[in-house]
């Protein structure tokens, strides 16, 4: 079993839309006695020309199914393979991501917001911070990085910041100009995320994850000429885990409940300019996308996280994501929240040894 998805053009209107989905769906269901399912279908911009995406699910030879799909549309159409994978390729929905990933009415979000995350693995939270909320937690952050930055100079003054890959139990790099940086528990951010943020996102956490979790607190910053990351996730599916498989809907019935989940906090406002992060919701549900990121960025499947400084954005630690180049003069912090149920650790992300010496802190 395999999905494919064939990009039909030039499409000229929705009405043209429509049209081609019907004439599919319902006169192409299968080739040589394997049946084609239809999952979804989306659109795509290039150079001016759009060109309907279609994906499905079959055990049919890829090249005999681009040619049914041929033969079954009107001569004036080009038929082509844009990709095929052992796991659904998620899709842009027609309407695009906004009216699914933002919650527009309050007195709904905790219900919304189990099963937003459950079907696309992500979602956005306007307003998290207040204003001088933001202001503090902003100048605290940035207060930690020059200090393990001069930490780091100091115990290893032959790495180039920046430059060099460098794992410590404290700081990781995550590309060029790029770092992770775990803050201690006492630290001031901590306890503020402890004291404000957590007490405002408690009851969606519950429902998502359980009342048995732990909550690790870093910094993701990305320093001016930082570059694109590759695509990512940040956990792997559990052994034994189910994820969605082949079914049309099986995050409903067969996707396993997230271990993990991240909350991106940005404190500066996150554009074209400062960057931002981007990612392909819906990639959770399957562990066979490994690698197929690109497939996003060429399908137009994947979502900027541009957002206000103070917002949150939530997403599941399986979901396929990377970091977008900082074009700016000055550094993207983001405070990063991983709220995990107990019984998993995080090991691949930092190293095992501490970046300081016996040397006390200054």
């Amino acid at each position: 079993m395999q999905c494919i998805v064939i990009g039909i053009s030039p499409i000229s209107s929705q009405r043209e839309e429509g049209v081609l989905k019907n004439k599919l769906t319902e006169q192409l269901t299968g080739v040589d006695g394997s049946l084609i399912t239809w999952v979804s279908n989306s659109v795509a911009v290039e150079e001016g020309i759009h060109t309907q995406l279609f994906s499905c699910i079959t055990d049919a030879n890829v090249d005999e199914v681009v040619t049914a799909v041929k033969d079954t549309l009107p001569r004036e159409y080009t038929c082509e393979l844009w990709g095929s994978a052992p796991a659904i390729l998620p899709l842009r929905p027609p309407e695009g991501y906004n009216r699914h990933l933002f919650c527009g009415d309050t007195m709904l979000f905790d219900h919304w917001a189990c099963v937003t995350m459950k079907e696309w693995g992500m979602f956005v939270q306007n307003g998290i911070l207040l204003s001088d909320e933001l202001v503090l937690l902003r100048q605290t952050v940035l207060n930690e990085i020059d200090k393990t930055e001069r930490l780091l100079k100091m115990h290893h003054p032959d790495i180039s910041i920046g430059q060099d890959i460098i794992s410590f139990k404290e700081i990781a790099s995550r590309g060029n100009e790029r770092f992770d940086l775990l803050l201690p528990p006492s630290s001031t951010a901590c306890q503020f995320v402890s004291d404000v943020i957590k007490p405002r996102i408690s009851h969606v956490l519950d429902n998502i994850l359980g009342n048995d979790i732990d909550c690790d607190v870093s910094v993701v910053y990305s320093r001016p000429r930082a570059t694109n990351q590759g695509w990512h996730a940040d956990g792997d599916h559990q052994r034994g885990a189910n994820d969605a498989g082949m079914e049309v809907d099986g995050w409903r019935t067969s996707l396993s409940e997230p271990y993990a989940l991240c909350i991106f906090i940005p404190l500066i406002d996150l554009d074209d300019i400062t960057g931002f992060t981007q990612f392909w919701p819906a990639s959770h549900r399957n562990k066979g996308l490994a690698g197929f990121g690109p497939f996003a960025e060429i399908a137009e499947a994947t979502f900027d996280g541009k957002c206000k400084a103070g917002s949150a954005i939530w997403y599941d630690y399986r979901l396929m994501h990377r970091g977008i180049e900082n074009t700016s003069t000055i550094l993207r912090p983001v405070l990063q929240l991983l709220f995990r149920r107990t019984w998993y650790i995080e090991k691949r992300n930092y190293g095992n040894i501490s970046m300081i010496s016996n040397t006390a802190m200054p």
